[in-house]
């Protein structure tokens, strides 16, 4: 695929992922967002599926390993030209300010691949370890990774290419976060900066411990 058709390719995905991510919300009725968060808390947090994937130790993960801890999970693949890489420096900076302020002991930070025909356990794993060592990653079958990316509300579009032929996979750029009973609780959305998303967070943090 030449670099014009690919370009070519990607204005049309996104064109359509705008579409379908749009459709998606009016049909699963998303709460509004809520005036002082980046994006919208759940008013009822959402169970998720069963599934079977794999992390970057290539050991199996599945629904419950969410379970005991907070998880942000950004969807995504690892030959991203873009905005990928910016999302997952924003995470990395987003777990520097949790630290910092002592608020983040208890939470774990996910790319999800949205391309599973080329990230590998080993390349993922390489992938956000870039970002930080502590950073995992999942992958596997693709109508597994659709049960998790549904359940968050993101879609993706895999181009039919050809073997070997590069592409490009047009997604949504989204933060999914997952409370420690292991269900959807709060959608961060664009632009995804650390600031806002670590403040927000401590805000969610805080209100989910006064009831619980």
């Amino acid at each position: 695929m030449s670099g014009a058709r690919a370009l070519a390719f990607a204005a049309i995905a996104l064109a359509a992922l705008t579409a379908g991510l749009w459709v998606s919300v009016r049909l699963t009725k998303a709460p509004e967002p809520a005036s002082k968060i980046g994006g919208y808390v759940l008013d009822e947090p959402r169970a998720l599926p069963a599934f079977d994937l794999v992390d970057n130790r290539d050991e199996p993960f599945h629904a419950e390993d969410f379970a005991g801890h907070w998880s942000f999970l950004y969807f995504g693949y690892t030959y991203c030209p873009d905005i990928c890489p910016l999302a997952m420096l924003e995470l990395a900076g987003v777990k520097k300010k949790l630290d910092e302020a002592g608020a983040g002991e208890d939470a774990e930070y996910y790319l999800v691949s949205v391309d599973p025909a080329r990230d590998t356990p080993e390349r993922i794993g390489e992938y956000v370890e870039y970002f930080d060592p502590s950073f995992r990653g999942i992958t596997g079958r693709l109508e597994e990774i659709d049960k998790l990316a549904k359940a968050a509300s993101v879609v993706y579009v895999l181009p039919d290419a050809k073997e070997g032929e590069p592409y490009i996979v047009g997604h949504s750029s989204t933060v999914t976060l997952i409370d420690p009973a292991g269900r959807i609780h709060a959608i961060f959305t664009e632009p995804l900066k650390a600031d806002p998303i670590a403040e927000d967070f401590r805000q969610i943090a805080a209100s989910y411990g006064a009831h619980h």
